[in-house]
């Protein structure tokens, strides 16, 4: 089987890709699914946030308040390490969990942080969806109802698309015409399938 991970900054598309993707039948994991899954109550995720962080990001409901636990984290460097630490363990045993039970020659897995949560050494191919800035920009604006400074700023909070891309070992890009984006990614495939893929070549 070939691991491989799907990621690239907010509002470039990813999920467009795996949307192609499951329609041609292929398994793709979602890490934004498996986060909010072991954050539910119940689960190992949601008792280890409590413990850390207190009965204050829990919503009336007793459900974590997800907002609220992103913006504490994300004032202090020390409290989202601590989050990462509890979640990252978890999301990467599931997307394992996942990957075992898939008996496809490919499987995919959105993993918006891979490169950030230090997940890459898990795949052996990386995939970038790139888009032109201003079109990002636009999609989130649109797309989330935020402002483009406020959408500059959540791009300027990420790893860049330029070292995202250096760091792949392959790029779909993503200009809007969803036609020309799944012929790349079946060109790809048609590749991995013909090729000998015993060794990883993700670039260090």
């Amino acid at each position: 089987m070939i691991k491989t991970a799907i990621t690239g900054v907010i509002g470039s598309g990813k999920s467009t890709l795996s949307a192609i993707l499951r329609r041609q039948g292929y398994a793709v994991a979602d890490c934004d699914a498996i986060s909010r899954q072991i954050m539910q109550p119940g689960q190992i995720g949601y008792q280890r946030c409590i413990e850390a962080f207190g009965s204050e990001i829990l919503t009336d409901q007793g459900q974590i308040d997800r907002a609220a636990l992103a913006a504490l984290v994300f004032q202090a460097e020390d409290l989202r390490l601590k989050l990462e630490a509890i979640t990252h363990p978890l999301i990467l045993d599931e997307l394992n969990h996942q990957a075992q039970a898939c008996e496809q020659p490919l499987w995919f897995a959105e993993v918006p942080l891979v490169f950030e949560a230090g997940m890459d050494n898990q795949f052996d191919e990386i995939i970038t969806v790139s888009a032109p800035l201003e079109m990002i920009l636009q999609r989130l604006q649109e797309g989330r109802g935020i402002s483009r400074a406020q959408a500059e700023l959540r791009l300027a909070a990420q790893m860049s698309q330029e070292e995202k891309i250096r760091r792949s070992t392959c790029v779909i890009v993503n200009d809007g015409n969803l036609e020309a984006m799944e012929r790349q990614i079946l060109k790809w495939i048609k590749e991995k399938q013909d090729g000998t893929e015993s060794e990883r070549r993700i670039p260090q």
